[in-house]
């Protein structure tokens, strides 16, 4: 049961890789309301280091909430108490049906069960947001950065501003 419920969720993280890679997605904006990606406004070496201090609390905040998920192992029951399950690093690790039970009712009421449990290991295991990866305004700003290297470099003063005209010599 364990194989297959890893074997099912490896397909459904393929399905997701090839739509991506079908419809890649526009430039995330981490948690910003959107990557302003027209600022042109000069950055200075000490608005260089807020920006990436800024960022490092981002991602530190990010990394204390990923190692509270991800270093745990997470455990649930279904709501009629006859299946248990378990999770760690969001593999499927364990799962216990009551024997008893299991012998009496039809498969559908067993199927209920375990796809009960496992909805509620999911939504545990996997707070919103933390798919994401680091959020916040500073990462989103850098990543803007990054996405036009010549906005970035007008911007630290390796090349000219827009509309800036070159004096002949």
């Amino acid at each position: 049961m364990l194989t297959a419920a890893n074997t099912a969720t490896i397909a459904a993280l393929a399905r997701q890789v090839e739509d991506v890679e079908r419809t890649p997605p526009a430039i995330p904006t981490f948690g910003a309301e959107h990557a302003d990606l027209t600022n042109e406004t000069p950055l200075s070496t000490e608005d260089m280091l807020r920006l990436a201090d800024a960022a490092m609390t981002e991602l530190a905040q990010f990394t204390e909430q990923a190692t509270a998920i991800v270093d745990r192992r997470i455990t649930a029951e279904s709501a009629g108490g006859h299946v248990h399950a378990s999770m760690t690093n969001g593999q499927l690790v364990g799962v216990e049906l009551d024997p008893s039970w299991a012998a009496r009712v039809p498969s559908a009421e067993i199927e209920s069960e375990i796809f009960d449990v496992l909805r509620h290991l999911h939504r545990v295991g996997s707070p919103p947001g933390l798919a994401d990866g680091p959020q916040g305004p500073a990462i989103a700003e850098i990543v803007g950065l990054l996405f036009d290297p010549h906005r970035m470099a007008r911007r630290v003063g390796l090349e000219p501003a827009l509309g800036a005209t070159l004096e002949k010599e």
